[in-house]
């Protein structure tokens, strides 16, 4: 470890100065000045300025500062560098004075001795050391930081960054745009007071007009970092029809859907189913999660004239947008059924159809 080498001494006391000046060579610290007064001092302020020391050691009985004037005139010329006070035991009351102004450490004339000097000294250079070394550290990482910021802000998806806790610490301009909230009101808050999960990787921003939808992913930091960075970005036209279209669940039709006993299937352009009710998946026998996205082609045989969904799309714009009529279909699993079968076309929020099924009781003749 690197220890301190060279020193300035301000002491009035010739004597003590030669005592002191002779422990110090003998622990390898250079006494590479001595002044005899403030004033020898200032006169060669060069001494602080062009090569600093290591350390200053002023005695605080010179012939023309004392106490804890002398040190604030030696302190303010010595800004960087540890400063070591000697004062007598009488006047110990000093001391904490003396640390408040800056003071690295102080030592009492009369207990002084080789070793518990040449230890203060290099206690208080070593502080120093530590802390000039931290402030660079400080330096280089708010430059870093700001650096750090300055990519984050142009990140083209919404970024949050959380703590432990998932409380938001940072949010750049794209982040605070979705969740509409400076990032001031973002920080200091749990995400979830934002959004909330609708689906594994989807979630809701909570008071947002429409219910907007975002994408969400989490990445945990490193493996000491419990931090987590989160990015949102607004759902692509295909995801929001293949999750979320027609975006009826929290409206009053939607429940009225849900209650009805027959059959509804919302399908896309594309012949991808983009909403199923209740009943309908009763009647597949499958899961919403998994109705939603599959194409309808294959689900039923002869659902009207046509068949293919291509053809009935067509034909349904040939006829006026409507269809109706019995048809006995047949799904995947092998069961059959009569339905009374309604289609029509839809042109919002998105263009495809709507496909009503009513199970129809007892025998049927089909026309």
């Amino acid at each position: 470890m690197r220890r301190a080498t060279r020193l300035i001494l301000i002491s009035g006391d010739e004597r003590l100065a030669a005592q002191l000046s002779g422990w110090l060579e003998r622990a390898g610290v250079q006494v590479c000045e001595r002044f005899p007064s403030l004033q020898a001092l200032i006169a060669h302020g060069h001494a602080l300025e062009a090569n600093p020391p290591d350390l200053v050691l002023v005695d605080l009985k010179l012939p023309d500062y004392q106490g804890l004037d002398a040190f604030a005139e030696v302190k303010v010329r010595a800004i960087n560098i540890p400063v070591v006070a000697l004062i007598d035991r009488s006047e110990a009351l000093l001391g904490p004075h003396l640390l408040q102004m800056g003071a690295a450490d102080y030592l009492f004339r009369d207990v002084l001795s080789a070793p518990l000097l040449e230890h203060v000294v290099q206690q208080a250079w070593e502080r120093q050391r530590v802390q000039n070394n931290l402030s660079e550290y400080l330096q280089e990482l708010y430059a870093s930081e700001a650096r750090f910021r300055a990519i984050l802000q142009h990140y083209p998806d919404g970024l949050l960054i959380l703590d432990a806790e998932g409380r938001i610490l940072m949010a750049n301009d794209e982040a605070q745009r979705l969740l509409g909230y400076t990032e001031a009101h973002l920080v200091g808050q749990p995400l979830e007071a934002f959004v909330r999960e609708e689906t594994p990787g989807f979630v809701r921003v909570l008071g947002a007009p429409g219910a907007s939808r975002l994408r969400l992913r989490i990445i945990s930091c490193e493996e000491d970092d419990p931090c987590q960075m989160v990015l949102l970005r607004p759902l692509t036209e295909a995801e929001r029809q293949e999750r979320f279209a027609p975006n009826a669940s929290e409206t009053l039709p939607a429940i009225i859907l849900e209650a009805l006993d027959e059959a509804v299937l919302v399908v896309d352009e594309g012949g991808h189913v983009v909403y199923a009710n209740r009943a309908a998946e009763s009647l597949m026998g499958t899961p919403h999660r998994q109705l939603v996205g599959r194409p309808l082609n294959g689900m039923f045989t002869a659902l009207m004239p046509g068949e293919r969904f291509d053809r009935m799309m067509s034909w349904l714009e040939l006829h006026g947008g409507t269809w109706q009529g019995l048809r006995r279909l047949e799904s995947r699993s092998g069961s059959v059924q009569t339905f009374q079968v309604q289609l029509r076309l839809l042109s919002e929020p998105i263009f495809g159809m709507v496909i009503v099924l009513r199970p129809v009781a007892g025998a049927v003749p089909i026309g």
